[in-house]
């Protein structure tokens, strides 16, 4: 395999062709966040002289083993708390003229996950005539920590490392062959919602020209900075007095032992990078007014189990006897599944709605899906797609029973085409295909992706999700 090479701004890197793409991969776009670079905003990567050999993976934020997959076969993986780099795809044969790039920040509720999971492989996409980036961002305590002793005018350190890596896309990617000024952001879950908050944060502005959201978490507690502080204080038993050089002097394993709440590591309210709530800001059109794809899954619930949405008629009260008449439980009028369909519909479809129409509302190009495939070798087991199922279609990472059937091929076909005509075109309906309208508050049309084909279809449970938004205060994150 030949080794290409590209000059960027801090040293030459170089790569591996591999068939019809080229990729680069480790490619630090900031200083490394140790020592006294942690719990700061990302500085930039130091030059190097000679070359940098861009041909394995860097490590993923440290984190602790993922309960379910696919982030758990990361513990067996390099993880560091040095973990800020990204990864290149492109073509080996490339077009006259700059290509769309589409950048990638994966899911994992802002505590786990990595860029080395082999459903971020971008060769496929890239083998479609786009540049692929993803993307490693700190994670957990590292990627959150607003701590008192703390001078950092935002500690949402993740989010920051995002932007970070947007900027080093816009100086950079013209020498891979890319556009700068056709950039996609797109991401799932955390990375959904990760995108959301790019496009409300006013340091993002103008370093992306479309957005995706699969699944996204859009509904995330977004409290204040004092109060993560609270909860971090409470945790840090030993610590809370603790000078700012001295928890930078905490080894990390140490930090990731601490037993904090899950949202304590979630985006807060910093009035800096999160500005406001993310739905306030869509509402007030505080946000970049740039074309968006956005949609769900049909069956969210079933990746988190029985345990998650089997508490859903607890935590509704007195709702639940009313919710459930607006279900069917996935056409099985059983009401284990109407818990799992209303927990789907409160955890991603209702946000999904909400930011769509938000959006839509201030005259953004939105398009709105709805994920209902399940592949020939799960149909019968599962009532719908569970969340993170539609990744491998859109990356065209196929696995198992997947990669060589020819529907689910036919499925992982169109949805790329489709999401590389959004990047490419600022409209997911390439030739040939069934035209997909512009989502609005008055003609609340979604392509539903299904087994049965592509159709276009209204809102499946809109009384569900009127009834979650009016009395929605229960949460499933």
């Amino acid at each position: 395999m030949s080794q290409p090479s590209v000059r960027t701004t801090h040293g030459t890197v170089i790569g591996v062709r591999n068939g019809p793409t080229e990729y680069f991969l480790g490619i630090p776009y900031a200083a490394a966040p140790i020592g006294e670079l942690r719990w700061k905003a990302p500085q930039p990567t130091p030059d190097w002289t000679g070359v940098h050999q861009a041909t394995q993976f860097g490590p993923a934020c440290l984190q602790p083993r993922a309960p379910r997959a696919p982030e758990s076969c990361l513990v067996d993986r390099p993880m560091s708390e040095d973990c800020l780099t990204l990864n290149i795809w492109r073509p080996a044969q490339r077009e006259d003229g700059p290509l769309p790039v589409m950048v990638w920040f994966h899911g994992g509720a802002f505590r786990l996950g990595g860029t080395s999971l082999e459903q971020y492989d971008g060769s496929s996409l890239a083998g479609h005539g786009v540049i692929v980036v993803t993307v490693n961002y700190r994670l957990g305590i590292f990627g959150v920590f607003p701590h008192p002793a703390l001078s950092e005018p935002s500690a949402n350190f993740g989010l920051l490392d995002q932007i970070a890596a947007l900027g080093w896309v816009q100086r950079n990617i013209a020498a891979f062959g890319g556009d700068p000024d056709n950039v996609t952001a797109f991401g799932e879950s955390a990375g959904g919602a990760s995108v959301a908050y790019l496009m409300a944060a006013p340091a993002a502005r103008g370093l992306f020209a479309k957005a995706i959201i699969q699944s996204g978490a859009l509904d995330l507690p977004e409290v204040s900075r004092n109060a993560v502080a609270e909860q971090m204080a409470a945790a840090m038993e030993g610590l809370p007095q603790a000078s700012a050089a001295e928890l930078r002097s905490v080894p990390a394993a140490m930090l990731l032992q601490i037993p904090l709440p899950r949202t304590a590591t979630m985006p807060y309210i910093d009035g800096v990078v999160v500005p406001m709530k993310m739905t306030e800001s869509f509402r007030q059109g505080a946000f970049a007014r740039v074309p968006m794809l956005i949609g769900t899954n049909s069956f969210e619930a079933g990746f988190f189990g029985p345990a998650w949405y089997g508490t859903v008629p607890q935590k509704m009260g007195e709702l639940w006897e009313q919710a459930r008449t607006l279900t069917d439980g996935y056409g099985a009028d059983n009401d284990e599944l109407r818990a799992a369909q209303i927990g789907t519909d409160r955890f991603a479809t209702m946000n999904t709605r909400t930011i769509a129409r938000a959006a839509a509302g201030h005259q953004v190009p939105v398009f709105r899906y709805y994920f209902c495939y399940v592949s020939a070798a799960q149909r019968g087991t599962l009532p719908g797609a569970i969340h993170t199922a539609e990744i491998p279609y859109v990356f065209g990472t196929l696995s198992g029973d997947t990669q060589d059937n020819p529907e689910d091929l036919s499925v992982s076909r169109q949805m790329q085409s489709r999401w590389i005509a959004l990047a490419r075109n600022s409209s997911p309906s390439p030739p040939g295909t069934l035209t997909w309208p512009r989502y609005s508050r008055e003609r609340e049309t979604i392509l539903c992706i299904a087994h049965a084909g592509e159709q276009l279809i209204s809102e499946p449970r809109p009384a569900l999700l009127d009834l979650l938004e009016q009395h929605g205060s229960f949460q499933m994150n």
